[in-house]
This record gives C-alpha cells, sequence and structure tokens, in this order.
C-alpha cells in the first residue's frame, strides 16, 4: 500500500471512489450515511486536494482509502466536553475517512489512523478530533480499539446531513 496526498487532476478518480462505496454498501447494515452530489462532493474535494489535506491510500494504482486531514473543527465542536484542552492550532479534524469495502477487515483503516497520527506528530499537534454517525458501528469499533476516547453523541448541523447526531472521538498525541 502506498499512501500520498492527493494531487490536482485527480479530483474526478477520488469522489469516484466516494461514489463506488456509496454504492457498493448502501445494501449493507453499516452503511455510510453519505448522499451522492450532497456529501461529499466536488466542492469538499476540489479544495482538499488544492489545500493539500486530502490523502489517498492506493494498491496498485486503486483507491482503496482516503481522508482528510485538517484544522476545521465542525460546527458544534465547541459544545462538546473534549477531554483534551488544546488551542485550535493544536487540533488536527479527519474528514471523511473511508476504507474500500473489498479492504475492510485487511488492516487499512488502522494504516490510515496511524498515517494521521503521524503527520499530527511531525506538525506538532497535541490532539485529533473525529466525528462518526452514532449508527456506524465498525468505525466506532476501529477508533475505540485505536485508543480515541469517546467524548459523547453530540447533534450538530452540516448543510449536507441537517441536523444529526454524532458520536465524537477524539486522541491526545
Amino acid at each position: 500500500m502506498v499512501l500520498r496526498k492527493a494531487v490536482k487532476g485527480e479530483e474526478e478518480k477520488v469522489l469516484s471512489f466516494y461514489y463506488e462505496l456509496i454504492d457498493l454498501m448502501k445494501e449493507r447494515e453499516y452503511k455510510p450515511s453519505w448522499t451522492k452530489g450532497v456529501y461529499p462532493a466536488m466542492e469538499d474535494i476540489d479544495p482538499a486536494i488544492a489545500n493539500a489535506e486530502l490523502y489517498l491510500a492506493l494498491e496498485d494504482e486503486r483507491i482503496i482509502g482516503a481522508f482528510i486531514l485538517n484544522r476545521r473543527q465542525g460546527d458544534g465542536y465547541d459544545k462538546v466536553s473534549w477531554t483534551v484542552p488544546a488551542e485550535p492550532g493544536k487540533v488536527s479534524v479527519v474528514h471523511l475517512l473511508a476504507v474500500y469495502p473489498g479492504n475492510h477487515r485487511s488492516g487499512t483503516g488502522t494504516m490510515l489512523l496511524q498515517k494521521i497520527v503521524e503527520l499530527c506528530r511531525d506538525r506538532g499537534d497535541e490532539v485529533i478530533r473525529l466525528d462518526t454517525r452514532t449508527g456506524n458501528v465498525p468505525a466506532i469499533r476501529l477508533y475505540e480499539k485505536f485508543g480515541f476516547i469517546f467524548c459523547g453523541n453530540y447533534e450538530m448541523t452540516y448543510p449536507t446531513t441537517g441536523t444529526v447526531e454524532f458520536c465524537i472521538f477524539e486522541l491526545k498525541i
């Protein structure tokens, strides 16, 4: 597996990865709550690539995993009872973490989280934060097994999802 930043010109390939994942998992018990054309959309992918925030895990040039890592905390993060107090410039936030369904239970998710920790340590961060829908049991298990601390369920409002409940996690670096 090769892990690298996505580059300009890969926007369609990345969006296709997420859309294929949505299609392949729509009948599964734990499916993503994402909607094609709503979230993720090119409005999420394009700036993440332009700002060097989107990372790809590749096998034979095929995307098997992806995530966005930046400092943008979601609306409602200010209401969370965080266990690690940190200045905004020392907090990294993970968005759109995904593993291709054929690679589930292969260790790919753990490898992506290890890379995220490495990137955050290198830039001097103190904490990593992320959220997932309350019904996303496989993701919740992955985060807890990796050492993320559950900070509670919180309702948050996003333009793409409306007001929904999320499980909030953080990992002290």
